[in-house]
């Protein structure tokens, strides 16, 4: 990718799915610097996600890892939210959901409904076509693949996939943000 690519600057992340995936990319995105909306369907499933979570942080503090001051001002980052509430604030909205074609097409269809025009939408899939999700929303353009390797929070590699639509500018999610060494641990 050359360097003159444009970028977009990503503050603010929606995940959809509270569950293992979409609990280890919030993880992900706190640790880096960013704000997290943690979307899932029930309070049940977000207070699950949020305990695991929790329980993550607490095993990196126990390591020595992170302080719980540090754990805290993370934490305080990611808002669960039942339902596409705050989803239209968000610059990327990655879907972390269960890897199955018909649910991913009418979740993209759902977020494509609330998210800004300019947001990034992205799925987790790691086998599934991204020209066929992408095509349920007004915005091919605007979908890519973020595979994310499991565990997210820990594994710090993320395969960026791009459709055939795919804009240009995509290529780089974090342009400007650098995050400091101790957002890295």
């Amino acid at each position: 990718v050359p360097r003159e690519t444009p970028t977009r600057e990503v503050e603010t992340v929606a995940i959809v799915g509270a569950g293992t995936m979409g609990g280890g990319i919030a993880m992900a995105s706190v640790n880096a610097g960013l704000r997290v909306i943690l979307v899932d369907t029930s309070e049940r499933a977000l207070d699950v996600g949020m305990s695991t979570i929790r329980r993550n942080y607490d095993t990196s503090v126990k390591r020595g890892r992170f302080t719980p001051e540090v754990v805290a001002e993370r934490v305080a980052r990611i808002r669960p939210q039942v339902g596409y509430g705050g989803c239209e604030a968000a610059d990327l909205v990655i879907e972390a959901v269960f890897e199955d074609m018909a649910l991913k097409k009418r979740v993209f269809a759902e977020i494509d409904a609330v998210a800004r025009p300019d947001a990034l939408l992205a799925t987790n899939t790691s086998t599934l076509n991204i020209d066929e999700i992408a095509a349920v929303t007004s915005r091919p353009e605007s979908v890519i693949g973020l595979h994310f390797f499991s565990p997210a929070n820990v594994m710090r590699l993320v395969e960026v996939v791009r459709g055939r639509a795919t804009g240009k500018p995509v290529h780089t999610l974090i342009g400007s943000r650098q995050p400091s060494p101790q957002m890295m641990s």
